[in-house]
């Protein structure tokens, strides 16, 4: 690429970003053996308007290690079907969040208010309920 070239796409990035993350994008970039051309800038700019702070979208692209960006895949909720399994019940039990525990069965996770829940740490319930399948242990 042509030092023109390279600076065309700087002055483009730096309609969006800040001079630091420009460069950083373009050096990531390059690193990954994908530079930036003049139509993969567009369609990246074109994204990274739809963000809320780009110069942010871009620190989680290069974390992520990512070449492109699609900007609703910064904007979409972690959980998509709003439901709860026994793990996130059971970080919220740690984190001493909520008042319901989960105890488990080999296969069915079961939702006990916090009258119905036995003294003492869930954890043990919990491994249990995961016992048998691949990865578990029995120390």
């Amino acid at each position: 690429m042509t030092l023109e070239a390279r600076h065309a796409i700087l002055d483009a990035l730096l309609a969006v970003l800040d001079e630091e993350h420009a460069i950083g994008l373009m050096d990531h970039r390059k690193a990954k053996k994908a530079p930036l051309t003049p139509l993969s800038t567009k369609i990246l700019l074109k994204q990274l308007r739809l963000c809320p702070n780009a110069n942010e979208a871009v620190e989680e692209m290069i974390n992520r290690n990512w070449t492109g960006l699609k900007a609703d895949w910064l904007l979409k909720p972690q959980h998509k079907t709003g439901r709860r399994n026994f793990v996130d019940a059971a970080l919220d039990r740690m984190n001493g969040h909520g008042t319901e525990s989960v105890f488990v069965d080999r296969r069915t996770p079961e939702r006990l208010s916090s009258e119905q829940q036995r003294p003492g740490f869930d954890a043990a319930d919990i491994r249990g309920g995961v016992e048998g399948y691949p990865g578990s242990s029995r120390h």
